[in-house]
């Protein structure tokens, strides 16, 4: 979606026939494009990360491998979804500068307070929700993996 995303802003910006005049507009419109495609780049990276972990290892080295998986992801979250949040929000607010100058004060104030709102819902709200989910799973992998090395432990 992220690439569909740029793409489409892309062609917006090319064919749309919006005679912006200032060139910060378009810039801020290239400036989404990237911070979306950097973003694949990352969650691709993560995804590769993710596949090679070895399914067939011995349950000690497989819990290790997603043990370093968890602490990357975590180190990742960290840095990447406040960047994200904070350079897309920038790029937004260059493009309203034009978009929304010389509009209705009114019309104005109900599109930012709805698109704060869907920014402040989006980060506390969807984003804490998928990261609990995300750890809650990756937690359950860990245990399961700790609970099936001791097991083999004991056995031996």
């Amino acid at each position: 979606m992220l690439v569909i995303t740029a793409i489409l802003i892309s062609l917006m910006a090319l064919y749309g026939n919006f005679n912006f005049v200032h060139w910060y507009t378009y810039g801020a419109m290239v400036l989404v494009c990237i911070i979306c495609l950097v973003q694949t780049a990352i969650l691709l990276a993560t995804y590769k990360r993710i596949k090679r972990i070895d399914e067939t290892a011995l349950p000690a080295l497989h819990l290790q491998q997603w043990e370093e998986y968890y602490a990357f992801r975590k180190q990742q979250i960290r840095w990447n979804m406040p960047v994200y949040y904070v350079l897309l929000n920038i790029a937004m607010g260059i493009y309203f500068i034009e978009v929304l100058g010389g509009r209705p004060i009114g019309n104005v104030m109900i599109l930012l307070v709805i698109y704060f709102g869907w920014m402040l819902f989006s980060w506390f709200y969807l984003g804490k929700r998928k990261m609990k989910q995300e750890n809650a799973r990756l937690q359950k992998i860990m245990d399961e993996l700790k609970a099936i090395a001791g097991q083999l432990n004991l056995g031996e």
